[in-house]
């Protein structure tokens, strides 16, 4: 039990596994345990079983036993949920982070489909706004806007060292997606692009909202979003859900309520399913 794979966590974790799924005595769950188990003594069992009783991950008591004396059974406890929700976020975290790079690597037509969509290019100062920050694989998007500025500078919120040896002019903007250091109406375009918390949406709108000058645009390209409503009860529905209700930090949205507000907040607003989960929503700011 050396390796990474059998380390004592992962081991506690498939514990609390099983116990979720039928309370049992220490010789039952020593056999419901997967195969990497299999060396696990039994004493060894009681004496996590023990610890874990004590941080409240899982709780006892006596029962009778079916063919005489009494035996201890154990059962999640009040901790227990919490941290099979930590597990469960980490591992729908780990799914979209290969979603992501799968679907990055599936989207080489996005930027023809941008092209070539409604609203269309508005001419003057754009901002682009990578959420959290500027990761490697943005760059080709930073490539793509300085294109669409016909080679001019554009600005970009956050640290660009990313960008040091690429061939583009921006500028490095400091401040935050609710606190963009510029006056009123200032930009024709803004793209903001990644997974914000959905609290924080409506803050980074108003904002936006505040920087465009009259006829200019708001693009959201999200990763995580969905325009249908969840039909079956599938498992990537069991992700999407889970995610938007119980896991909001991980930035999955619901595109339909996205949509609502743009249109709220803008007037004029709509979105594009460019891939399933990839979207890109837009709202024109009009003078009404």
């Amino acid at each position: 039990m050396s390796t990474l794979r059998t380390s004592k966590e992962w081991a506690i974790n498939r514990i609390l596994l099983c116990l979720d799924k039928r309370p049992s005595h220490g010789y039952e769950l020593l056999e419901a345990l997967p195969d990497e188990l299999s060396d696990l003594r039994l004493t060894t069992l009681y004496r996590w079983l023990h610890s874990m009783e004590e941080e409240g991950y899982v709780e006892s008591e006596m029962q009778p036993g079916p063919h005489g004396p009494e035996r201890r059974i154990y059962s999640l406890g009040p901790r227990g949920e919490g941290k099979l929700r930590d597990v469960l976020k980490d591992a729908i975290e780990t799914i979209l982070h290969f979603y992501d790079a799968y679907r990055y690597s599936a989207s080489e037509h996005l930027f023809d489909i941008l092209d070539n969509s409604d609203p269309r290019l508005v001419n003057g100062r754009k901002l682009y706004v990578p959420i959290p920050w500027l990761r490697r694989r943005d760059t080709d998007f930073v490539e793509y806007l300085a294109k669409r500025n016909k080679n001019g500078p554009i600005d970009i919120l956050g640290d660009t060292s990313l960008l040091c040896g690429l061939d583009v002019k921006f500028r490095e903007m400091k401040g935050s997606f609710d606190d963009i250091p510029l006056p009123n109406d200032k930009l024709a375009e803004i793209w903001i692009h990644g997974n914000p918390r959905p609290d924080i949406i409506p803050r980074m709108f108003t904002e936006a909202k505040r920087v465009l000058k009259n006829e200019g645009v708001l693009r959201f390209v999200a990763p995580y979003a969905y325009l249908n409503e969840p039909k079956r009860p599938t498992l990537e529905e069991f992700i999407r859900v889970t995610s938007v209700h119980l896991l909001p930090d991980l930035g999955v949205v619901e595109g339909t309520e996205i949509a609502r507000l743009l249109s709220d907040m803008f007037g004029h607003a709509g979105a594009l399913q460019t891939l399933p989960g990839l979207v890109v929503f837009w709202a024109v700011k009009t003078s009404r």
